[in-house]
This record gives C-alpha cells, structure tokens and sequence, in this order.
C-alpha cells in the first residue's frame, strides 16, 4: 500500500483550517447596522463645526451585546450607524445659520449597554464629550450622559437603538444651547450633566468598607466597584459585595453579585444613596456543640436596605464618609424569617 502524499496532506489540512477559521468568524460576531437620523424639532440652535472622535476603534460603533443563535451558540453582535458618529452630529444636529456660538467637539466616550429581560431590555448611553470654542479653541467644558430607557420587546432591536440615540439627542442639544448661553452661570446646579472648564472627571474606582449592627445583630459589609462620571442629579450604580453578619445563634458570610444603589445628588458636596441588597450564603451555627442540624440549614438568605447620607464630593477623588439606617431580613430553612434594624456607618476611598 503506497503512502499518503505529504503535500496533499498539508493542502488538505491547510484547507480544513480555513474552512473552521472562516466558519469561526461567522459565529464570532455579527452586525446590525442602524440608521441614525434625529428629527428637525430636534437640531439645536448652535452651530457644530467640527467634530473629532477620540475613541480608538470604529467610529461608527455604538453597542456590542450577546445572543443565542439557535438557542445555544453565543454570537456577539456589534451594532454600528450608518455612518461616523462625527458626521451624524455635524450634519443632522448643527445649525450653520444660527449666530449663537459655534462649537468644535471632542467624542471621548459614546456607547450604549443593552440589557434584555423577559419582556422589557434596558438600554443605558454612556457619553463624555469635550466643547472648544470653535473660534478661539478655547476649551469650553464637557457634557457627560448616563441616561437609562427601557423598551418593550415587541419592537425591533434596530428601533430600540434609534429611539435610545433620539432621547439623548434630544437632551445633548438642549444643553448644548443652554451652554452656550451660559445659563449654569446663571442658575447654579442647573446642567447637572456640564462641567464648565477645564475639569474632566473619570471613572472612579471605589474601596468601601461599612458597618452596621441593632439590637441583637451586627455585621461588616466589603465592597469594590468602578462609577461612571455622574451624569444626572440621580443616578444608579451596581456594584459587588461580601457581608459578614452575626446574630444570637449564628453567624454567616454572603455574597451579593448585583446590589443596588439609587443615588441623588444633592449638591457638590453631599450625597444621598438608597441600597438594596440581595445576598445568598452560609451560615456556621453557634450552638452545633448541643443542637443538631441538618445540613441544608447551612445555607442563608439575606435582604437589606440602606438609606445613607453621605460626604462625597463630586468629581473629586479622596475619602467618603457616610452615615445611615439598615432594614436587614434573613432567612434560614426551617426557621422563621427575622427582621434586624439597626444604623451602618461607612467609610471608602475613591480614587
């Protein structure tokens, strides 16, 4: 029997390899492209001149979200506009004729997170960009957005992008002309989303340690998570957590992977913020040397929520203290569910 030619066999398999590489790329990622238009009631009375895109890849991206394909393989789909997002705002959102003042723009960030659910998908604009004075290049300030709508699943994806780019639309040149006339000036704290100047915030990233105790239970709370520039006087952040707590008979560690922090701004210096957890862990019974229990009785259930004041300044990394109440439930199989309330304190770092 004559053997195998080694050249066939190395054309075959460079073959084959090109076959799988080109049938990965399909499932690697798919486009959705969406025709970004923004009504005329829309346009703001301010000239845009020029308009330069700082991110550093496609200028035309706006999301990137994850779907089943056949209910199994995960495909990424990159949703894009039609064309640069530079172009868009030029040509549909400028007004060359106005004799208000003319801006220049710097995009730094524009993107938007799909989040789906069984019947609504949240759709939450993250956007920071630079003003220039388009005659004097001076720098002007920057407007920051972090705006959340949410959208039935009944329409389509592409008409939930454009809606979501609508609304910030519709926000972004509102401000813009207010800016232009000055009217944070006038009326201190009323473009929430500006910073007039030379001032560009970034992200943060947060180190919290909180404590907190009652009557009859106290604990300690330990968290890490990045914020986003605050773009509105209310905002929401999610963030990660681990909780020991101790109670008369037991004593337990829980994670919370998705808590809830409803905050509201009240001025540059203070900070009001609603916390809701929801944590799943184990628990270590005190009295295991004269009580036996089962082995499902490990593990524990814990909600809480805190309302909390807090000294944190805006835009402006350093110490955070704050001050507030706690309603703690908790629950463990085959006992009662108990409710804790008691005070926290909490201390945390943003750098």
């Amino acid at each position: 029997m004559s053997k195998p030619n080694p050249l066939i066999i190395s054309m075959f398999l460079i073959l084959l390899l090109g076959f799988k590489t080109a049938c990965a790329q399909k499932w690697i990622a798919d486009t959705v492209k969406i025709e970004v238009w923004f009504p005329d009631s829309i346009k703001t009375p301010v000239s845009i001149q020029k308009v330069n895109d700082l991110r550093t890849f496609d200028p035309r991206f706006l999301s990137v979200y994850e779907e089943k394909k056949w209910l199994v393989f995960p495909v990424d789909q990159v949703v894009v506009s039609d064309q640069p997002l530079s172009r868009v705002l030029v040509t549909q959102l400028s007004n060359p004729e106005t004799k208000n003042p003319a801006f220049d723009l710097n995009i730094r960030q524009f993107s938007i997170h799909r989040t789906p659910s069984w019947f609504k998908t949240s759709y939450k604009l993250y956007a920071s960009i630079d003003l220039q004075n388009a005659a004097t290049k001076a720098t002007t300030g920057s407007l920051h957005y972090e705006m959340v709508s949410t959208k039935s699943n009944k329409i389509s994806t592409e008409t939930a992008y454009l809606e979501t780019m609508q609304q910030w639309g519709q926000k972004f040149t509102a401000d813009l002309y207010s800016v232009s006339q000055g009217i944070d000036t006038l009326f201190a704290g009323s473009l929430s989303s500006f910073r007039r100047g030379d001032i560009f915030p970034e992200r943060n990233f947060y180190i919290e340690t909180e404590f907190f105790g009652g009557i009859n239970f106290w604990g300690v709370d330990a968290s890490l998570w990045f914020s986003e520039p605050e773009g509105d006087q209310t905002f929401k952040r999610s963030i990660r957590m681990i909780r020991y707590v101790e109670h008369p008979n037991v004593r337990a560690i829980a994670l919370g992977r998705d808590v809830k922090r409803w905050n509201y701004r009240i001025n540059n210096n203070w900070l009001f913020d609603n916390e809701f957890a929801l944590l799943f862990g184990i628990n270590n019974w005190k009295d295991m040397n004269t009580v036996s229990h089962k082995l499902e009785e490990i593990l524990y259930m814990n909600a809480s929520l805190t309302q909390r004041i807090s000294l944190n300044q805006r835009d402006k990394s350093g110490l955070v203290l704050g001050i507030g109440i706690i309603e703690d439930v908790h629950y463990i199989i085959y006992h009662r569910v108990k409710l804790n309330v008691g005070i926290s304190a909490s201390c945390a770092y943003k750098f």
